[in-house]
């Protein structure tokens, strides 16, 4: 049987609330950023959200930055950003075939980031993609 003036003790000398304004102070939550979760593994999404290949899902809670995108040789992160001029390319979920058009100059990219086009240009520019490298554990994609 359990000695009960040992449970209260224990149960007393636990403060389990923290204070109201511990969840709005910016230097707590600077450190707890920096300590929990700059060293670990990064969620991206899973690998159900791009089925098949040339399907795509750019990462909202990145501002439609970076996107995965299912290519032939499976998933891959990449900058959503065209090197040209900057603009957002992929929208939401969906899929774009075998290429990545930018929106204003028509730059051409394949599923990998690879320039494949950019019209107006004498010489090719040779500005892939950024590609961050993922690993997927059990359909779950971490950076």
């Amino acid at each position: 049987m359990s000695d009960q003036r040992v449970t209260q003790q224990i149960l007393a000398r636990s403060q389990s609330q923290l204070p109201v304004s511990s969840y709005f102070d910016p230097a707590l939550f600077e450190r707890e950023t920096r300590q929990l979760f700059a060293a670990a593994p990064r969620y991206v999404g899973h690998a159900l959200s791009v089925p098949g290949v040339g399907d795509y899902h750019a990462l909202a809670q990145e501002g439609e930055g970076r996107a995965l995108v299912h290519t032939p040789d499976g998933l891959q992160l990449l900058s959503n950003v065209c090197r040209h001029r900057q603009a957002l390319m992929l929208r939401g979920r969906g899929n774009t075939g075998s290429h990545v058009v930018c929106p204003l100059h028509r730059w051409t990219y394949d599923l990998k980031g690879e320039l494949v086009g950019a019209p107006h240009f004498e010489d090719d520019p040779c500005r892939a993609l950024p590609n961050y490298p993922v690993q997927i554990w059990n359909g779950m994609v971490f950076e």
